[in-house]
């Protein structure tokens, strides 16, 4: 029946209602279990090329691109080794993919239009692929003398970087089913009695030799069934080892009460611009007001510690790698995270390094070791990574913050009342040319009232 919307026009009720049912019976809804995310566009317009893979796809998501299908057949070669090293038939490979494959799928924020066979191929080959690079990072002998990717320096560097790309991820459950149903050995001892390849182990180990990461969580300290994938245990071994915020204040300030209010939603640039009172003076500006900056004991990125005048900071290396994992650290936690980490570690090195002298500053302190030849890239890349990026609701540096701010104001009160006390109470202005009690009287009155 067609009804009349304005008399001008009508509509087919039943045939609208029909297509919108239609449409709402073939919805999904994402998993809870849903953690491999495609990056924000917001966050891709900034920098694409960081969120990309240039040599190898890993999961559906890339998969089959201009560019990366020169490395399929190097996967294939890695699969058919893993394969021999298993002591598994292809078909029982293929059997343990397949008792998986929904919980696979679910993993994915959006949905997989690939049908089972090419899905199960896809994440078998790619998971053998990644056990394999991990396995031969760390036993050499694993190499073979024709391995165009470990032989060929170059192309493991490529690799190294595709690896923690968030779009580039599969479940690290497939990582850890596929090992421990197969018989791989190898001449390591991985805990007491054991010498099957853990994969937390391995990708630790990968991390220290591949990325010089140095201090990293232990894996004593990680619960293997909460990793989601490659790129969130690198988060989780480079995160706090206090992991809990700290506990509400019963009369939070004001400066609080505004972050916990506006840094739950308006990005990190936004919030800047909004209220100067959130933003601390530079690594420069703390310089000249007395600040010292001196290299922590710590290796954990997140233990900045404010003692006297003393701003203690670990000592972090910039890579050529280290923007691109930042970046798709940081697209994870906005994607999946509640507790932003790595958004609010940049948020502060962001606002202490806002010049490359800043960055020189710190290099001369030992703090920062520059890589990349060039301060302004250093200053560069954390003025970038906050752009369009949401710190957390309880910003895990709020108290260093206050304690600056509280410094920098009590240093200025100082400032004042000494050149009160120097200039206006003395009788020297007089012997400077200035022998007219008028000038005198104007210069007093002026400098009063630029130190109310």
């Amino acid at each position: 029946m067609n009804y009349s919307g304005n008399g001008d026009a009508s509509i087919d009720m039943e045939g609208l209602v029909k297509s919108i049912k239609e449409k709402l019976d073939k919805l999904s809804f994402p998993s809870p279990e849903c953690c491999i995310y495609k990056v924000p566009r917001t966050l891709k317009n900034i920098n694409e090329e960081a969120y990309t893979p240039r040599t190898v796809s890993i999961g559906p998501l890339h998969h089959g691109k201009e560019g990366l299908k020169d490395m399929e057949e190097h996967k294939l070669r890695y699969f058919n080794d893993f394969m021999q090293r298993s002591g598994k038939s292809l078909v029982e490979l293929v059997m343990i993919m397949e008792e998986k494959e929904k919980e696979i799928r679910a993993c994915y924020v959006e949905t997989i239009n690939i049908k089972s066979e090419m899905f199960l191929e896809i994440i078998l080959v790619d998971a053998a692929f990644i056990i394999e690079v991990l396995l031969r990072c760390w036993f050499d002998d694993l190499r073979t003398p024709n391995d165009r990717i470990f032989r060929k320096p170059w192309m493991i560097f490529y690799i190294n970087d595709d690896l923690l790309l968030l779009e580039n991820q599969i479940p690290f459950f497939v990582l850890q089913d596929l090992l421990k149903m197969t018989n791989i050995q190898v001449g390591f001892q991985f805990s007491q009695n054991e010498t099957l390849p853990d994969p937390v182990i391995l990708t630790i180990k990968w991390f220290v030799s591949s990325l010089q990461i140095r201090e990293l969580l232990g894996p004593e300290h990680i619960n293997p069934s909460e990793i989601k994938h490659v790129l969130d245990l690198l988060r989780i071994c480079l995160m706090p080892k206090q992991k809990s915020q700290p506990p509400e204040e019963k009369n939070p300030s004001k400066v609080n009460q505004f972050i916990a209010f506006l840094g739950s939603f308006i990005p990190r640039q936004s919030l800047q611009q909004t209220e100067s009172k959130f933003d601390i003076p530079s690594a420069t500006e703390l310089h000249e007001a007395g600040v010292k900056f001196e290299v922590s004991s710590s290796k954990n990125l997140f233990d900045i510690k404010f003692r006297g005048n003393v701003l203690e900071i670990p000592r972090t290396e910039i890579y050529d790698w280290t923007e691109s994992s930042l970046r798709n650290i940081i697209a994870y936690e906005q994607c999946h995270c509640t507790v932003r980490y790595f958004a609010d570690y940049t948020a502060i090195m962001g606002f202490l390094i806002k010049t490359s002298k800043d960055v020189e500053l710190l290099v001369k302190a030992k703090i920062i070791e520059n890589c990349l030849g060039n301060n302004s890239d250093v200053s560069n890349l954390f003025n970038g990574l906050g752009k369009e990026v949401v710190i957390s609701k309880e910003y895990y540096f709020t108290k260093l913050h206050e304690e600056l701010n509280d410094y920098c104001k009590i240093r200025s009160h100082m400032w004042k009342a000494t050149l009160k006390q120097n200039y206006c109470n003395t009788p020297w202005i007089y012997y400077c040319g200035c022998y007219s009690p008028w000038t005198h009287l104007h210069t007093i009155t002026m400098f009063s009232s630029i130190l109310q």
